[in-house]
C-alpha cells in the first residue's frame, strides 16, 4: 500500500480510564478507492509489511493502545522512535497555535473535518455505541452500515492530514511539523500516566476530612463574631464594611464593578490582620475539602492534556497539578504495597531553558555559563544585588533571588514584578523592584538583548510557533515551552523502558517502583530524565533531585 495510511480502531465501549478497550474493527486507507479492514490475527503481519510506512490517527494515544495488544510493546515504541505515528488532532492544534495564536478546545474529528474541509462527519450514536456486539466476528460478518461509519472515519483522517500538511508548512519555519513529533510521545506517555493513575489513602481521607470539618466550624465561628456568614443575605456588603473598618478599602483594589476586591492575592499582605487570615484560612480550606470529598476510588486516574499556549501541560480530574496547598493532601496519594515513589523533579528547568535559547540567539550567555560551572544562580544573583561573596548570602536572601531570577525572563514589568514577588515573601516599593530589574539585567546582560525585538510571535528550538502573542507571552514562552517538551521526551522514554509513571507535575516526574532495588530504579531514573531533556536543551547543563517516600511528599 502507499506510504502514507490512515488508520481508526473501532472498540467496545471505554468503561474505565485504567481498562483499554477490546478492538472490533481496524480499518485503513491509503488513498485508493477501498478502505481495508484488518483481521486482528493478521494485524502484526500487516504492520510488518510496512516498515516504512507512516500510519495517520486522529487521537492516536488511543488507537495505538488498542493496537499495543497486537503489535506488542516493541513494534509500538519502534513506530514512535522511527516517527511514523502522526497524530491529525495534535496537527489541527499546533496549525491552529501557529496562526491564530491559541490551542482550540475543540479538536474532534468531526469537528476538524468540518473545520478544514467543509465536510459533516456525523456521529451516529445508534451504530457508535454498538459495535460491542460484533466483538470476536469477522467484518464479512458485521453489517454494511457500521463497516460504512468506520470507512468514513479513515477516509477522513488521511483527507484532514492532506489539507493539514501544505498549511503547516507555510508557516512551519523549522521544519518539525511544529514540534509535531515531540508532542505526539509526549501524548502516548499522558495516557500511559492516566492509565497507570495513582494511589489514594481513601482511610486517611476520612480521618483528615473529620479533622478539616472541625477546624472549618471554628473558622465559620469566628468569622460570625463579625458578622461574615457565607450565604447569608447582604454577606458582600458586610465584606466591605469590614475592610472599611480595617482600614483597608483605600488599600485593596476594586473590580469592575467598583467592589474592593476579595482575591486572595490581594488580600494576602494583610494576613496579619485576624479577620483576613481567617477569611483566607476558610476559603482555601473550604476549597481544599471540596476537592478531597470528590476523591473516591483508591486509585485515581487523573486526564492530563497535553498542551496550553505555552506548550506545558494540564491536567484536570483531579487535577494533580494543582493540588491544594492545605497540609496533608499530598499525603493521602500512596503508592501500593511493596511499592515506592521515586520522585524526580529537575533543578530550576526553566533557568537552564532560558540559557540554551539566548545561547542558541546570540551565541553567548552568562546564564549558561555559570549553570555549566555548577554555580547556583540565586546565591550568584544575590551576591551581586547586595555586594557580597557568595558564601556570605543567606537563606533569605537567596529565596529574594528566586522572584528576579523566574519573573524577570518572561518580560515582567515593575509593577507585574511587585505582584508576582508577593509569592516569594518580597513586598516591594517600586524603587526596591526597580533596583532589582537592574541588577539582574547586571548579572545577565544577554538578557536586555532577549527583552528586545517585539515580534507579535514566537517559535520555540523546538519548532512550534505561536501567534499573536502578548510581549510577556513572546519572551515566557520560548523556555517554558522548551523545557515542558524536553520533560515529555523523558516521560515518553521512561514508558519506553518499562517504568510506570504515575504522575507529572510540569519539572516533576512520579514514578511507582518496587521497592526492592529501589536506587537502581532511582539512578536510572534520572540519567533518562537528564537525557531527554538533554535532546532540547544540549549546551546546558541539567540536573535533576529525587526523594523516595511511600507517600507523594513534594
Amino acid at each position: 500500500m502507499s506510504s502514507l495510511i490512515s488508520f481508526d480502531a473501532e472498540t467496545e465501549m471505554i468503561t474505565h480510564e485504567s481498562i483499554i478497550p477490546e478492538l472490533i474493527t481496524l480499518q485503513i486507507y491509503d488513498g485508493s478507492d477501498t478502505v481495508y479492514f484488518i483481521e486482528p490475527d493478521r494485524i502484526a503481519e500487516f504492520f510488518d509489511l510496512h516498515q516504512n510506512t507512516k500510519f495517520i490517527a486522529h487521537n492516536a494515544k488511543f488507537d495505538m493502545s488498542v493496537l499495543q495488544a497486537f503489535i506488542g510493546s516493541k513494534g509500538l515504541y519502534q513506530l514512535y522512535d522511527e516517527c511514523r505515528v502522526i497524530d491529525t488532532a495534535i496537527l489541527f492544534r499546533l496549525l491552529h497555535l501557529a496562526t491564530v495564536g491559541h490551542l482550540n478546545t475543540r479538536y474532534g474529528l468531526d469537528y476538524c473535518v468540518k473545520r478544514m474541509l467543509n465536510i459533516d462527519l456525523p456521529k451516529d450514536e445508534e451504530i457508535r455505541t454498538t459495535f460491542a456486539q460484533f466483538k470476536g466476528k469477522s467484518p464479512l460478518e458485521i453489517p454494511k452500515a457500521h463497516l460504512e461509519y468506520a470507512a468514513k472515519d479513515a477516509v477522513s483522517t488521511l483527507k484532514l492530514y492532506l489539507q493539514l500538511v501544505p498549511e503547516i508548512k507555510a508557516v512551519d519555519k523549522m521544519n518539525t511539523m511544529l514540534s509535531h513529533d515531540i508532542q505526539v510521545k509526549g501524548d502516548w506517555a499522558l495516557g500511559c500516566i492516566m492509565r497507570n493513575g495513582i494511589g489514594f489513602d481513601l482511610a486517611r481521607k476520612e480521618e483528615w476530612l473529620a479533622e478539616q470539618d472541625n477546624k472549618l466550624m471554628e473558622l465559620q465561628r469566628r468569622l460570625a463574631n463579625y458578622g461574615w456568614v457565607r450565604g447569608q443575605k447582604g454577606v458582600n456588603q458586610r465584606f466591605e464594611d469590614i475592610l472599611h473598618w480595617l482600614g483597608l478599602s483605600e488599600k485593596l483594589p476594586r473590580t469592575e464593578t467598583g467592589s474592593i476586591s476579595s482575591k486572595s492575592a490581594d488580600l494576602e499582605p494583610f494576613r496579619h490582620l485576624q479577620f483576613i487570615d481567617d477569611y483566607l484560612s476558610f476559603n482555601e480550606l473550604e476549597k481544599a475539602t471540596s476537592f478531597v470529598r470528590e476523591l473516591e476510588v483508591n486509585r485515581v486516574h487523573p486526564r492530563y492534556n497535553l498542551m496550553v499556549n505555552t506548550g506545558r501541560t494540564s491536567c484536570s480530574k483531579p487535577n494533580f497539578q494543582q493540588l491544594p496547598r492545605v497540609g496533608g493532601i499530598r499525603e493521602m496519594f500512596i503508592a501500593k504495597p511493596e511499592h515506592t515513589f521515586v520522585i524526580t523533579d529537575y533543578n530550576a528547568i526553566e533557568l537552564s531553558t532560558l540559557s540554551q535559547v539566548t545561547y542558541s540567539m546570540f551565541g553567548e550567555s552568562q546564564m549558561r555559563e555559570r549553570i555549566n560551572a555548577g554555580e547556583c544562580l540565586h546565591y550568584y544573583y544575590a551576591g551581586i544585588y547586595f555586594g557580597k561573596d557568595t558564601s556570605e548570602i543567606t537563606k533569605d536572601q537567596r529565596q529574594m533571588a528566586k522572584a528576579p531570577n523566574f519573573g524577570f525572563g518572561g518580560g515582567l514589568g515593575i509593577d507585574t514584578f511587585i505582584t508576582f514577588s508577593k509569592g516569594y515573601g518580597l513586598d516591594l516599593t517600586r524603587e526596591e523592584a526597580q533596583r532589582m530589574k537592574d541588577v539582574w539585567f547586571e548579572a545577565f546582560p544577554e538578557m536586555r538583548q532577549y527583552m528586545q525585538n517585539e515580534k507579535r510571535h514566537v517559535f520555540t528550538l523546538t519548532g512550534r510557533k505561536r501567534n499573536n502573542t502578548t510581549y510577556c507571552a513572546e519572551k515566557n514562552t520560548p523556555f517554558q515551552g522548551l523545557a515542558a517538551d524536553g520533560a515529555k521526551l523523558a516521560m515518553y522514554e521512561l514508558c519506553k523502558e518499562g517504568f510506570t509513571v504515575v504522575g507529572f507535575v510540569h519539572d516533576e516526574i512520579i514514578c511507582e517502583v518496587p521497592e526492592q532495588n529501589v536506587e537502581e530504579f532511582k539512578n536510572k531514573m534520572e540519567t533518562i530524565m537528564i537525557n531527554g531533556m538533554k535532546k532540547v536543551v544540549p549546551d546546558v547543563a541539567v540536573g535533576v533531585e529525587s526523594e523516595v517516600s511511600k507517600y507523594y511528599t513534594k
